[in-house]
């Protein structure tokens, strides 16, 4: 879902792109348009499902937290402007296409092998908030490392956080009810 905006850019960018569907014809802006409400739909049911269907079991003491998003932002606006630099050749669709889907595909993979793969900027649009969180490494069962937490609360102490969904080993998403 983080990459739409890739894609977006890269549709609106070239306005000749036109897609038949049942001889309906979805221009730049409408399909531009329907891929955001869907990746934005799909954020929220995935947000929705992890709050219905699984209960926190994790619970950590914190020594240092960080806003994440001034990190992720720029990364997210480097995408942008890759997929605006893009060639479109009107001639040869079909080779704009390949271009776009290797450098996809590149892009996809380096987010998946990073730590960054869960930073989501449709949630930020539903008052989420990201937060890279330093671990106490006085405590035995953890070592010193930053897990990457997804809140609605406005973290701005450290303190012990018991109410922990984790979704990998280092990402979690903090289960407290909001306000």
């Amino acid at each position: 879902m983080s990459l739409t905006p890739l894609i977006v850019f890269f549709i609106i960018k070239n306005t000749d792109i036109y897609i038949d569907i049942f001889s309906f014809k979805l221009n730049n802006i409408y399909l531009s348009v329907i891929i955001i409400c869907v990746a934005a739909a799909i954020s929220y049911l995935y947000i929705y499902t992890i709050k219905k269907k699984c209960k926190p079991n994790d619970s950590m003491i914190c020594c240092k937290v960080e806003i994440a998003e001034p990190k992720y932002i720029p990364i997210y606006i480097t995408y942008f402007v890759i997929a605006l630099s893009i060639p479109y050749d009107k001639h040869n669709v079909f080779y704009s296409w390949i271009i776009f889907a290797l450098v996809f595909t590149c892009i996809y993979l380096l987010i998946l092998k990073g730590k960054f793969s869960y930073f989501n900027p449709y949630l930020l649009f539903y008052g989420y908030h990201f937060y890279e969180i330093e671990i106490d490494s006085t405590n035995q069962e953890f070592a010193g490392y930053k897990i990457f937490l997804i809140s609605k609360e406005n973290i701005k102490d450290t303190h012990k956080y018991s109410t922990l969904i984790r979704l990998n080993n280092f990402v979690y998403f903090d289960y407290r009810k909001e306000n």
